[in-house]
């Protein structure tokens, strides 16, 4: 039992010991194909994410800083707004294919910071209300479609807070 131990562990030595322990430096040509390689990849999955939900707001690649821009087929924009390494910076609006804006929203570093405010198709209010830190952290108003205020809620780090009524 002893023997086998001490023969293992001198053969993975061996094998371990073997190896080629010298680093390759990637030439400006390799590391522009890999680069390549790795955009199309992301992009493929970006599109097949898209393609299960046409709403869904992805950057070209994971590190896309720049301007954003998704139109609908008759040309009208579908969102706009801003990237920053990959992540959804400053505000965003989207709009139904109408063109009437549909939501706007203010992210930092891709969490939801600032103001929500969401619109019916009639360009009515249909909600708003704020996010601290990616959660909901204020008074939040609900409308029907006619402007009609049906309902406040006040949240706090997400959670639902009793409001005291006279």
């Amino acid at each position: 039992m002893f023997k086998r131990l001490i023969v293992f562990g001198l053969a993975g030595i061996l094998i371990t010991s073997c190896g080629n322990n010298e680093k390759k430096e990637m030439s400006d040509a390799e590391r522009a194909v890999m680069d390549s390689l790795s955009k199309v990849s992301q992009r493929r999955r970006s599109d097949s994410m898209k393609k299960l939900n046409p709403l869904l707001i992805l950057p070209p690649d994971s590190t896309f800083t720049g301007e954003y821009k998704d139109k609908y087929p008759n040309g009208i924009i579908k969102y706009t707004g801003f990237f920053r390494f990959g992540k959804r910076h400053g505000q965003w609006v989207s709009f139904y294919a109408n063109g009437i804006p549909w939501s706007e929203q203010s992210y930092d570093k891709g969490k939801r910071e600032g103001a929500n405010v969401v619109y019916y198709e009639n360009a009515k209010l249909r909600y708003k209300g704020y996010f601290r830190n990616d959660k909901r952290d204020s008074v939040w108003m609900f409308y029907d479609s006619t402007g009609k205020l049906m309902k406040t809620i006040m949240f706090k780090e997400d959670n639902e807070i009793p409001i005291a009524t006279k």
